[in-house]
């Protein structure tokens, strides 16, 4: 689908990742209803409004970034992330939130698919994967002012010295 879009309107291809299905559909679904461009509509990815205020991004390297993915999972184990998963499947969730990161894989597990050790491994793989995608959306925009991740007082005197 990626390249079907990408002969109708290379632009708007090229701002999207071939496996983001969801944008890349809505972009075919509005290039063939419509006849014109997606990448015709709106100001598109590449406009920044100005914003009154400074925006600060902190810059993690890649294994510190993996690190605190899965100690996040670790934690949201010991504090009931199943048993939340549990009582969430008693009840139908709209199909953007049965594939929510975490509980897609949660629920694998409590539907007996896999064991809770594969379940975590497949959620910490795809967050991952998605927290790359944000960095690089998030790279793009030139408002931000990027920090270097060091220790809390490092950073807060980094970011004091942005405010000067």
């Amino acid at each position: 689908m990626h390249r079907r879009l990408a002969e109708l309107d290379p632009l708007a291809a090229s701002r999207m990742e071939p496996t983001n299905l969801r944008r890349v559909v809505r972009a075919l679904s509005v290039c063939l209803g419509t006849g014109r461009p997606f990448s015709s509509y709106g100001p598109g990815l590449q406009t920044y409004p100005e914003v009154p205020f400074r925006m600060l991004g902190i810059d993690l390297d890649r294994d510190t970034l993996d690190e605190c993915i899965a100690d996040r999972y670790r934690r949201q184990i010991e504090e009931g992330f199943v048993d939340e998963v549990r009582r969430l499947m008693e009840r139908p969730l709209s199909r953007t939130a049965a594939q929510a990161l975490g509980y897609k894989e949660l629920r694998g597990h409590l539907s007996g698919e896999c064991s809770l050790g594969e379940a975590l491994e497949v959620a910490v793989a795809r967050t991952r994967r998605f927290a790359r995608r944000q960095q690089r959306w998030f790279a793009r925009d030139p408002r931000i002012t990027w920090i270097r991740y060091g220790s809390t007082s490092e950073m807060a005197d980094r970011a004091q010295q942005l405010e000067a």
